[in-house]
């Protein structure tokens, strides 16, 4: 099983709870790790990491189109100081330069070589980047100025908007190989028919379609 990684950060406890952005951000960066680890071995034709890219890149899209319909626009009504709307502007920025990235990595998959290399390498360090700067300098803007309610307004924006199967889908990559205390928290929110549910259905369907390698999962 391929560890999750976790990142450190010295962030003192406040009123809202952003546990599973922070998840969600370490899952992404467990798979560019993959991704990176696919690159160097030469494993980028396999099905396993073809299908492991395609659900990263379904889920990091779903996570940029909540940010942007129901966090950022939301956050940038409230805000006053020059130096926190530049921070939206950085946001925006950034998460305008991912999909290009993207493509030229789907475009290097035929060419493989030095290009894959460095295109992987330049979305991953952007990637991290970003999720770095969103964690320092955007979330504590949402801390101050939407607060509870208004993250709350967001999460549950992510669950009307995907359904019960996507969201399962979801928690079954941001679960895959977290840790005991993460998956446990995670789990205990649910309703015990969703738990139940996640356990016997979406998380075994996860598991069987492969993702990474044989031993990723």
């Amino acid at each position: 099983m391929t560890t999750h990684p976790t990142r450190r950060r010295q962030l003192p406890p406040g009123r809202v709870d952003f546990s599973i952005m922070y998840l969600t951000h370490d899952a992404f960066l467990r798979d560019l790790e993959r991704l990176r680890a696919a690159t160097r071995e030469g494993r980028t034709g396999d099905l396993a990491v073809r299908t492991g890219w395609e659900t990263f890149k379904h889920q990091l899209h779903v996570h940029h189109v909540g940010e942007d319909e129901a966090i950022w626009p939301q956050l940038r009504e409230r805000l006053e100081r020059a130096e926190d709307v530049a921070v939206m502007d950085l946001m925006e920025a950034e998460h305008g330069a991912i999909d290009p990235m993207q493509d030229r990595i789907d475009a290097a998959f035929a060419v493989g070589g030095g290009e894959l290399a460095s295109a992987v390498e330049e979305f991953a360090d952007a990637l991290a980047a970003h999720m770095e700067h969103e964690e320092e300098r955007a979330l504590p803007l949402v801390e101050t100025h939407l607060g509870p309610e208004g993250w709350a307004r967001y999460s549950q924006y992510m669950l009307t908007s995907q359904g019960l199967p996507e969201a399962g889908a979801y928690l079954a990559w941001l679960l895959d190989g977290a840790p005991g205390a993460a998956r446990e928290k995670t789990l205990g929110v649910l309703p015990e028919p969703v738990r139940t549910m996640f356990l016997d259905r979406f998380e075994p369907q996860y598991a069987a379609a492969g993702h990474w390698s044989a031993t990723a999962v």
